[in-house]
């Protein structure tokens, strides 16, 4: 068994989140705590997971450093709002954010973060983006106090795109022209792993942060090694003194059983059979990412040692 610095208590809380979760019921004891201490005995948070993600962006000079750094606006002050915005209908589908927030002047941001693969994952943003307009304007409004709605969302994969680059703007233009239609939806999609830099050390803003949110947990120095502009994201993302209700969110994030489904939806598509061999290739390969034992991965998934090492 891995050393580690979590009491015995605090390892019972953390085998109580691992029992919620089918795929890792039938591990021993070991297997188990080897999984805990993969993701939570770290200097710093995987912000790739929602939570984390959140968790930083709830400081409001990183948000708004943020939002400088990727819009081609001037922002002074941004104030989060609720990550859940009302129905108009009683039917209509529910819209959870990672991130919301507004400037004084009325301009709407939303960001999120993306660890799966999802096919619909183009549409659902087009949705956020459409329900912060909707929702802007009451009864007797005029259409023209609209104020501009970003959609901002990062992603640990890539998608198809006839150009290779970092950031992907979209706004409504005219097909032929390339006329903007008007500026009030722009969605940004930032694909982490387009990244190829291996240092943070002379990259702009931009590929800063791409840096910083892909590589965040791998990260083992002191704040103040990222340089001062970065020192607050990296002591925000510190895994040492965050309250162990907070680890429980954030390790219950790590180990979603949604993760597991989405990749099941996505392999129903091409049948049954290839789905599921994709869905345990998959956790086995962030399993591996998270540091778990090759022996644990094997009786997790049922995947041979040399499968397993060429993951």
């Amino acid at each position: 068994m891995e050393q580690h610095n979590l009491t015995p208590a605090q390892m019972q809380q953390f085998l109580s989140v691992v029992n919620e979760v089918e795929r890792y019921r039938d591990l021993s004891e070991e297997e188990k705590e080897n999984l805990i201490i993969g993701i939570i005995d770290r200097p710093y948070m995987d912000l790739r997971s929602d939570w984390a993600f959140k968790h930083i962006l709830q400081n409001a000079d990183i948000l708004k450093m943020l939002l400088n750094d990727f819009l081609p606006e001037d922002i002074e002050s941004v104030e989060q709002l609720p990550n859940e915005i009302d129905r108009l209908q009683p039917d209509e589908k529910n819209v959870i954010m990672d991130v919301l927030c507004r400037t004084t002047d009325g301009r709407r941001f939303i960001v999120e973060m993306q660890r799966k693969k999802k096919k619909s994952f183009k549409n659902r943003m087009l949705y956020y983006g459409a329900s912060m307009l909707h929702s802007q304007l009451k009864p007797r409004q005029s259409y023209s106090e609209l104020q501009p709605v970003y959609v901002i969302c990062f992603m640990d994969y890539r998608m198809k795109h006839e150009t290779d680059q970092l950031v992907y703007r979209y706004s409504m233009r005219e097909q032929e022209s390339g006329e903007l239609y008007n500026s009030l939806l722009s969605i940004y999609l930032c694909e982490l792993t387009r990244l190829k830099e291996t240092s943070i050390e002379g990259l702009d803003p931009i590929r800063s942060w791409f840096f910083i949110l892909k590589n965040m947990r791998t990260f083992a120095g002191k704040p103040e090694d990222m340089g001062e502009r970065y020192a607050a994201i990296a002591k925000a993302a510190l895994m040492y003194g965050l309250p162990d209700e907070d680890k429980i969110k954030y390790f219950r994030n790590m180990i979603t059983e949604e993760e597991k489904m989405e990749l099941y939806e996505t392999g129903f598509e091409d049948g049954m059979e290839k789905g599921m061999e994709k869905g345990v290739r998959e956790t086995a390969r962030r399993l591996k990412n998270l540091g778990v034992p090759a022996e644990t991965i094997v009786r997790a998934t049922g995947l041979s040692l040399d499968e397993v090492s060429l993951l």
